[in-house]
């Protein structure tokens, strides 16, 4: 669902420790550092019993990794054991609650459960980090987690800022020109769809919003490609079943 970044930082042990214990120290955290690349690795190639053993080794060696917890709250989550995946990830938020990438990845999960105010909480944390290498993806998720609790005004704000630090999200890009329709701020949604086009492909909802905005400016052409594309790709889907009510009612659904 999310690329992982992990990390093991390595303690070098000074002064009156013997050099042997020290090298076997050193050796150990680079066992375990490996053994959470492989099982990163492993996650990523969809092999999940690997991924455990390796992140399992991990954990016998230092049973306080918190990025090997985090690691196997992601596995679990795949393989849907999802009691087991929420205490990995307590667990790592325990362990080592500056680490943000489990804020965001645990706030993904938990709007995935349906616990979008639980969600909220983890993401806005996430997006708190200014040098979090996702933040614009967090700032994506918490627009996502607030539309389920259908505060608008908090979910435009998050995409605008995930926008601003990233112009080329698609999802962001796609929501924005949702808000914007509702809104009838009809110029800015033309503009956010056509950004988003230029770089996804198009989906049920894109070609909603496509339909819409070409009903508004009157293209027919346009209006009529993208609804005979919905119509053609998701004829059983919310918006196509919109859409032919729209032609319905009237050319603009209005």
């Amino acid at each position: 669902m999310r690329r992982i970044g992990m990390g093991l930082m390595l303690l070098c042990l000074l002064g009156c420790t013997p050099q042997n214990r020290v090298g076997t120290a050193v050796d150990q955290s680079e066992v375990a550092a490996r053994a959470i690349e492989l099982g990163t690795a492993y996650l990523r190639q969809g092999d999940y019993s690997r991924a455990k053993d390796n992140l399992m080794k991990a954990l016998a060696i230092d049973a306080q990794s918190a990025p090997a917890h985090h690691t196997l709250a992601i596995v679990f989550q795949q393989e849907r054991e999802y009691e087991l995946a929420e205490s990995y990830f307590r667990r790592a938020i325990a362990l080592a609650p500056e680490m943000i990438a489990v804020r965001n990845n645990f706030g993904a999960f938990l709007y995935a459960q349906g616990r979008p105010v639980e969600a909220v909480e983890q993401l806005t944390i996430a997006t708190e980090d200014r040098f979090y290498e996702l933040r614009p993806q967090a700032f994506e998720n918490l627009g996502v987690a607030y539309l389920a609790l259908d505060d608008r005004a908090a979910a435009r704000n998050a995409f605008e800022r995930a926008e601003a630090l990233n112009p080329r999200l698609p999802r962001t890009l796609l929501e924005l020109t949702l808000l914007n329709l509702a809104d009838q701020n009809y110029s800015a949604a033309k503009a956010l769809y056509l950004r988003h086009r230029a770089i996804a492909a198009e989906s049920a909802r894109s070609l909603f919003a496509c339909a819409k905005i070409y009903a508004i400016f009157l293209d027919a052409a346009e209006r009529g490609r993208c609804a005979a594309d919905l119509l053609r790709i998701y004829p059983t889907s919310m918006e196509a079943l919109e859409v032919v009510k729209d032609s319905q009612g009237g050319v603009d659904g209005r």
